[in-house]
C-alpha cells in the first residue's frame, strides 16, 4: 500500500513539474532584456563591419594626426575589439535565455550553468591577460648602481634622458617609478600629448634651458653625449661626470656594471652644477597668452625665474616688478600626488612648481581652498600673500567613474540576487516536500 502510495506521489509531482514549466514561460522582462542585449550585439558586429569597409582611409586619416605606423595597428585592435565584445554580449543573451526560462529542465545541467558560464569568463580573461599583462623577474627591479645616484637628489629635482631606446625606455616604464625616481620624459609613444610637443618643440631646441625650467638635476645619456658637452662652450661648465657604467644585456633588464679603464663607460650619469629649483618663489608675474609664453621660454634672451609667466584664464592681480622674491621654501612632504610646503615672503609671490599643471589639481593654503594657476605654459603655481604659509597640494581627479562603476557592481550583486530567490521559489514550487510514508 505505502509503495504504491510512494508511486502515485511521484507522478503526481512529475505532472505537477511538467505544468510549472508550460505555466512559467520567460518573463517579459527577461524577454525584453535578452532582445536589448541581442540588439547590441547587433550593433557592435555592424560597428566592426563598417570599420572593416572603411580601414584603408581610416587608417590613412590615423596616420596624418601622426600615429604612423601604428595607425594599422590601433584600427586592428577596434575591429577586434568589437567583434570580441559582440560575441560575449550574445553569450549573455543566450545564458539568461536558458536559465531563465525553463530551458535547463535537468537539475545538474542547471547546476552546472553558473559554473560553465565562470569557466567562459574566466577563459576569456585569461586569453585578454596575454595582450596586457606580461611578467617580469624581480631582478629588473632591483637597485643598481645609476638607481643609488639618483635617489641621493630625487626629492628635490628630476632626471631627464638624452636617449629613449633600448633599456632607457625600460627604466623610464618600469625601474624608475618602482624607485620613485621623477623624469621630465615620457615614456615612447606613437603621439606626444599636445600640450608636451608645443612645449618641448619651442624648448627643446636648447636643452639646458628645457631642463632647468623642468628642475632637472642629473642626466642621463651615452657616452658620446658627455664629450659632445665638452666641445660646446656653452655647456662645458654646466655638468660635471657623476658616475660612468656599461649595462650587459639579460633576460627584460640589463646589468650595469661599473666603468674600467680597461671597459671605459658607454653611458654616463651628469649632474647639472647649477639646478634650478623644484619649488620656487618669484616676487613678479604677469599674464600672457600661450603663444607669446612659449615664444619667450625658448628665446635664450629670455631671464628663467625671475617672472612667472601667468595663462590668461585665470584671475590674479598683475604686478609686473623685477627682481626676485627673498623668500623661502621647505619641503615637508612630497609624494606622487601629494605636496606638502611652507613658505615665508615679505612680499606678494608666486609659488612655482615644476610639475605639470593639471585641473585636478588641488591646494589649501592654511587650511583654505585656494587656485591653482598655470604658469610658464605647463608648470603649476600658487598665489601667496606676505607671511609664513603651510601649503598642501593633492591630485584629487574626478570619482564619478568609480560612481558609476560602484552603481554598476551594485545593480549587478542585485540582479544576482533576485535571480536566485526567483529561481528557489521556482524550484520549492515544482518539489514540494511530501510528507506521505509507509506503513
Amino acid at each position: 500500500m505505502g509503495i504504491r502510495l510512494r508511486r502515485n506521489e511521484e507522478c503526481r509531482m512529475k505532472n505537477e513539474k511538467k505544468a510549472a514549466i508550460i505555466m512559467n514561460p520567460i518573463p517579459r522582462w527577461t524577454k525584453w532584456f535578452i532582445g536589448f542585449l541581442l540588439v547590441v550585439a547587433l550593433v557592435l558586429a555592424l560597428r566592426a563591419l563598417s570599420l572593416m569597409a572603411d580601414l584603408n582611409p581610416l587608417v590613412y586619416r590615423l596616420g596624418s594626426l601622426g600615429w604612423g605606423k601604428f595607425a594599422e595597428v590601433i584600427v586592428q585592435n577596434k575591429i577586434t575589439a568589437l567583434w570580441h565584445a559582440a560575441a560575449m554580449t550574445v553569450c549573455a543573451g543566450v545564458f539568461i535565455w536558458l536559465y531563465c526560462g525553463n530551458k535547463l529542465r535537468d537539475q545538474f545541467l542547471r547546476n552546472i550553468a553558473p559554473w560553465i558560464l565562470l569557466l567562459i569568463v574566466a577563459g576569456d580573461a585569461f586569453y585578454l591577460s596575454r595582450h596586457y599583462v606580461k611578467s617580469m623577474p624581480l631582478k629588473a627591479f632591483q637597485e643598481n648602481d645609476v638607481i643609488r645616484v639618483l635617489k641621493s637628489d630625487q626629492n628635490q629635482h628630476r632626471v631627464a634622458l638624452v636617449s629613449q631606446d633600448g633599456f632607457y625606455n625600460n627604466w623610464l616604464t618600469y625601474l624608475f617609478p618602482y624607485h620613485g625616481i621623477k623624469t621630465i620624459n615620457v615614456t615612447q609613444m606613437p603621439r606626444m600629448p599636445a600640450d608636451y610637443k608645443k612645449f618641448f618643440d619651442a624648448v627643446g631646441r636648447n636643452p639646458l634651458r628645457l631642463w632647468q625650467l623642468s628642475a632637472v638635476g642629473f642626466v642621463l645619456a651615452p657616452a658620446q653625449v658627455w664629450g659632445q658637452f665638452q666641445n660646446d662652450p656653452a655647456m662645458k661648465n654646466t655638468f660635471e661626470l657623476v658616475y660612468a657604467y656599461n649595462v650587459k644585456p639579460a633576460d627584460s633588464y640589463v646589468d650595469v656594471i661599473p666603468a674600467t679603464s680597461e671597459q671605459p663607460g658607454q653611458h654616463v650619469v651628469m649632474r647639472l652644477l647649477k639646478p634650478a629649483p623644484r619649488f620656487a618663489l618669484l616676487g613678479a608675474w604677469e599674464k600672457v597668452d600661450d603663444a607669446e609664453a612659449l615664444r619667450r621660454l625658448g628665446s635664450p634672451d629670455y631671464r628663467l625665474f625671475e617672472k612667472a609667466l601667468i595663462a590668461p584664464e585665470f584671475s590674479v592681480k598683475q604686478q609686473d616688478v623685477s627682481g626676485k622674491s627673498d623668500g623661502e621654501v621647505q619641503v615637508f612632504d612630497y609624494r606622487p600626488g601629494r605636496i606638502r610646503l611652507r613658505t615665508s615672503s615679505v612680499s606678494p609671490v608666486i609659488l612655482r612648481l615644476a610639475d605639470k599643471y593639471d585641473p585636478d589639481w588641488r591646494v589649501r593654503v592654511d587650511g583654505q581652498e585656494g587656485a591653482v594657476l598655470r604658469v610658464d605654459f605647463i608648470f603649476m603655481g600658487v598665489y601667496l600673500e606676505p607671511g609664513i604659509h603651510e601649503i598642501f597640494l593633492e591630485y584629487t581627479p574626478a570619482r564619478w567613474p568609480l560612481v558609476v562603476q560602484a552603481v554598476g557592481f551594485l545593480i549587478f550583486a542585485g540582479a544576482v540576487v533576485v535571480l536566485i530567490i526567483r529561481r528557489q521559489k521556482t524550484f520549492n514550487a515544482q518539489h514540494p516536500t511530501s510528507n506521505v510514508q509507509g506503513p
